[in-house]
């Protein structure tokens, strides 16, 4: 049809349908952000999601405005939809990573600040944009990790709680009171500053080595990374003062070794087994 055979009344109602799709946007938006704030979504994501509504909102106005002006939509849908799928085809990993990170921020696995574990990368996440989540690494390294990958692989989050538990091994000598250590331990454990308050410590027996009886040392302890590399070392110092203020044994790796006599070689010509 040709437009100059549209008339007014089509061409005002068109218009209308313009300025109402504008103020339902930009009333959703307001909407959308009163929503998200107490959810601490951040700003990338919040505009990913307004940019969504805003862009259906604006395909049903433009159908709406298509059919005032008794302008043919299928040919053209038909256009937009073959040129569609091919932008998505193309665009499937950036796509794949930018709903990846919408799922990120809706589930909340991990949050800015979190100490993970993904992908072999182990560190804090410093950012969560739409193409992957930014770790910096204990050693100062900035990784990105795409997003789908995080969705996809394992994942650890080690500061989901404030606290953690440690197992950490070790041994003492066979001739060793085990009760008597245990209680002393236990008791030395406890009142390391370093770890949480309130939270229990035990040493168990776990089996018999090589060179003396298995323990472990188990303890709770601060999550953040840094606060648990001190409280094991403080853990660690403890037993082996503890230990040796006892005078209990840590037993070096020894083996035992038998030796045997060579035998003696006996001569195959033997005279006096021979009989004439």
């Amino acid at each position: 049809m040709i437009l100059a055979d549209v008339s007014t009344s089509a061409w005002v109602g068109s218009a209308a349908v313009g300025v109402a799709s504008i103020v339902v946007i930009l009333v959703l938006t307001r909407v959308i952000h009163t929503v998200t704030r107490p959810f601490g979504f951040q700003d990338y994501a919040v505009s990913i999601i307004t940019r969504l509504v805003g862009a259906g909102v604006l395909a049903i106005a433009l159908i709406i405005i298509f059919s005032l002006l008794e302008i043919r939509v299928g040919p053209l849908l038909g256009a937009l939809g073959i040129t569609g799928i091919l932008l998505a085809m193309a665009l499937q990993p950036v796509l794949g990573n930018l709903v990846a990170a919408v799922l990120l921020h809706t589930r909340r696995p991990v949050r800015r600040g979190d100490q993970i574990s993904s992908n072999g990368q182990w560190g804090t996440v410093i950012d969560i944009n739409s193409r992957a989540v930014v770790v910096q690494t204990f050693d100062g390294e900035i990784v990105h990790v795409p997003n789908l990958k995080v969705l996809d692989e394992p994942l650890l989050n080690q500061t989901a709680d404030e606290f953690r538990r440690t197992v950490l091994p070790f041994q003492v000598a066979y001739d060793t009171d085990l009760r008597h250590a245990q209680r002393s331990l236990v008791r030395a454990i406890k009142a390391v500053d370093a770890l949480g308050d309130g939270f229990p410590a035990d040493v168990l027996v776990t089996g018999f080595g090589d060179s003396g009886v298995d323990l472990v040392a188990r303890f709770w302890h601060p999550s953040e990374e840094l606060s648990a590399r001190h409280a094991i070392s403080e853990v660690a110092i403890t037993i082996r003062e503890t230990l040796a203020a006892e005078h209990i044994a840590i037993p070096f790796p020894q083996r035992v070794v038998h030796m045997r006599p060579a035998p003696t070689e006996t001569g195959i010509d033997d005279r006096s087994d021979v009989r004439p």
